[in-house]
């Protein structure tokens, strides 16, 4: 799934705002995961970052600032119910204390971002 983004919300405020330094208006993203809390969509969004010398943070986006691109679903992605809300993303992504692990640079975790994000990438 690929999306553009139209609008910035920031991440704090739940205002929109004009820039951001994690993504721009116009860009075009990679969706990662798809997750839904009590009144909105979340759309993970990878940083694409140009120097490998960092690993990927990716960030957590309202859904209401992108439009679809392409609707094409990543072939790892599987449905889940977590505390009853549907989540959609790779099954390994989707236990708990995943996105803990993977930013404590927990090497099982980091691994299974990396390739799991590779093949998302290329399915897009």
């Amino acid at each position: 799934m690929i999306v553009r983004c139209v609008q910035i919300i920031s991440p704090t405020t739940g205002e929109v705002v004009t820039d951001h330094p994690a993504i721009r208006v116009g860009a075009e993203y990679p969706v990662l995961e798809v997750i839904t809390t009590g009144n909105k969509v979340l759309l993970r969004i990878p940083e694409l970052l140009d120097n490998t010398e960092y690993r990927d943070s990716p960030g957590l986006w309202d859904a209401a600032m992108f439009m679809v691109v392409s609707s094409r679903i990543p072939s790892c992605w599987v449905a889940e119910l977590g505390d009853g809300r549907p989540t959609l993303a790779p099954r390994e992504w989707q236990r708990a204390g995943f996105w803990d692990d993977y930013f404590d640079v927990v090497p099982a975790a980091v691994d299974d971002y990396d390739r799991l994000r590779a093949e998302i990438l290329g399915d897009a």
